[in-house]
């Protein structure tokens, strides 16, 4: 699994945090949670406004805390405009970065979550030691588009922030 490596310029995003730790594996039980209610409510997927592409939709890791694990997550959509962002959303810059780009798997719905845990797992344990990068800080990015919406064969990017 090679990544693309591409420099993505500077954003905005609106959308939903959740805070979690990675302590125990909290996360990896939460943000799954969290994305099902998200994905069943349609009322929340209307409220984040000026989507840049409708179709694409983002979990952003961000904040980290090394100390105690801790860290946001997420659910938002690139936006032309934060004006007028309704109180209950979360906005955030993103500056332009330079990103490893990694594909997950084509795999059926019920392999989906698994497929994009093993994806990140791959990334830091075999990837990072051997690629010659190292890991640029910030944010990390997972991006879903029309690919990860057939339940037969599912897939979406994990964007890592690089530097040399």
């Amino acid at each position: 699994m090679q990544p693309k490596i591409m420099v993505k310029p500077a954003f905005t995003v609106l959308g939903y945090e959740l805070k979690t730790t990675s302590g125990e594996g909290k996360n990896l039980k939460e943000i799954p949670v969290f994305w099902q209610d998200y994905l069943k409510n349609p009322q929340m997927r209307k409220a984040i406004p000026n989507k840049k592409d409708p179709s694409v939709e983002l979990g952003i890791c961000t904040n980290f805390n090394p100390e105690n694990g801790s860290f946001s997550y997420l659910i938002c959509s690139e936006v032309t405009t934060a004006e007028e962002a309704p109180s209950d959303l979360v906005k955030k810059h993103i500056p332009e970065t330079k990103f490893a780009v990694f594909t997950t798997p084509l795999v059926p719905d019920e392999e989906f979550s698994c497929s994009i845990q093993e994806t990140w797992q791959y990334v830091f344990k075999e990837w990072f030691p051997s690629s010659g990068y190292e890991h640029a800080g910030g944010l990390e990015i997972e991006w879903y588009d029309e690919r990860s919406t057939n339940p037969d064969s599912m897939q979406m990017d994990i964007l890592i922030p690089i530097k040399n």
